[in-house]
């Protein structure tokens, strides 16, 4: 698969909750998550090394938004870089997010978040 597909296919795992094999198949164990902002401030925020600290990040996810989900509208894909545009629905939320991954072995090494990072915290579960 190329670096497109790899992404698409990582977008289908995350919205089904599949995230065995999204972290098996789809996450490098190196991976790099850099969510914009203050550490603290948004329960995302930081940069999160490796597959065991993304994983503890992406799982406050479900305890935050309810029905958290995500549907890439397009993706623009240059050899291994990917910028994805995300509809991004929960509870009370209803916006736009950016994506960016970079690919490395068949895996997403690199992800950046672009997030609506107001409507998210306008959002979540208090």
């Amino acid at each position: 698969m190329d670096a497109k597909a790899i992404t698409k296919k990582g977008y289908e795992l995350f919205n089904s909750g599949d995230m065995q094999t999204f972290f098996t198949d789809i996450v490098h164990d190196d991976i790099t998550w850099t969510f914009p902002g203050k550490e603290g401030k948004h329960p995302l925020s930081g940069v999160h090394k490796g597959k065991e600290a993304v994983m503890a990040a992406m799982s406050k996810i479900p305890a935050t938004w309810s029905n958290f989900h995500l549907t890439p509208e397009f993706m623009i894909s240059e050899g291994d870089k990917v910028f994805v545009k995300v509809n991004a629905k929960a509870d009370g939320m209803d916006t736009v997010f950016g994506h960016y991954f970079e690919v490395k072995d068949g895996k997403m090494i690199t992800m950046m978040t672009f997030d609506d990072t107001l409507s998210m915290f306008d959002s979540m579960n208090k």
